[in-house]
């Protein structure tokens, strides 16, 4: 569960090699599709314009946004395959439903941020700030790539579509991009890397790693958990086998 670095620092692992690399492909998709987008959203903004001229026009602009989206749905179906499939992707879908203990925790610390309280609650693995941005992540996701898939095939949904469904489409699809771009900016950037805890950064993205003073100060329920379990296994390899 632990492991020794050249600091004397403890680490655990917080996320595995697959799931950084997941998160390597979302971030890039992601980052892709809002540069190639929203130049078309505010296609009278100069910067739009530089920004699809340096890219070599609105038809190459196109092909990269539909190489990103392609990118966006691949990572999506290895991650729900991968969230069914796997033990430790169960294990992360099951710590991220949200539960009556995370509204308590929301109250909580509204009222540690307005000086009610003098302590914030006590999270396991996951906040209820960081299942909400999963949640919304996913939710906002299969809204941009169905979406995506009315424009992108305009022609063959007209035969099966009326036209306002097209127009709804395009709508929803441009102010879902800018609500996913500004919720990242603002809301993401700053708890993982703005936030004087963790500031400039968290690199647990990079190596997946999580020191034990921040697992017990930002996850104490978890932190508490696996040192009773790793208190636990080692009395079990210490037990002579006569005693089992």
């Amino acid at each position: 569960m632990g492991s020794q670095k050249k600091t004397g620092q403890r680490y655990f692992e917080r996320l595995t090699r697959s799931q950084r690399m997941q998160h390597i492909v979302l971030m890039t998709s992601f980052t892709v599709l809002v540069v190639t987008g929203l130049p078309l959203r505010y296609h009278d903004a100069a910067a739009s314009e530089l920004i699809v001229k340096s890219m070599g026009g609105m038809a190459v602009r196109g092909l990269i946004h539909r190489i990103a989206a392609m990118m966006l749905i691949g990572v999506c179906i290895y991650h729900a395959g991968w969230s069914i499939i796997t033990k430790r992707g169960r294990q992360e879908l099951l710590a991220m439903v949200p539960k009556p203990k995370d509204a308590f925790d929301l109250i909580g610390q509204m009222k540690l941020f307005l000086g009610l309280s003098r302590t914030g609650p006590k999270y396991d693995r996951y906040t209820w700030i960081e299942k909400f941005e999963y949640l919304a992540m996913g939710w906002g996701s299969i809204v941009m790539i169905v979406t995506g898939f009315v424009l992108w095939f305009e022609g063959q949904a007209m035969i099966v579509l009326p036209k306002w469904v097209l127009d709804v489409a395009q709508v929803v699809h441009s102010y879902e991009a800018l609500l996913a771009f500004l919720a990242i900016i603002i809301w993401h950037c700053y708890h993982v890397h703005l936030n004087p805890q963790c500031f400039p950064m968290s690199r647990v993205w990079i190596d997946g790693q999580i020191s034990e003073e921040e697992l017990k100060a930002h996850h104490p329920l978890e932190y508490e958990r696996l040192i009773q379990a790793e208190s636990q296994k080692q009395v079990e390899d210490t037990t002579p086998a006569s005693k089992s």
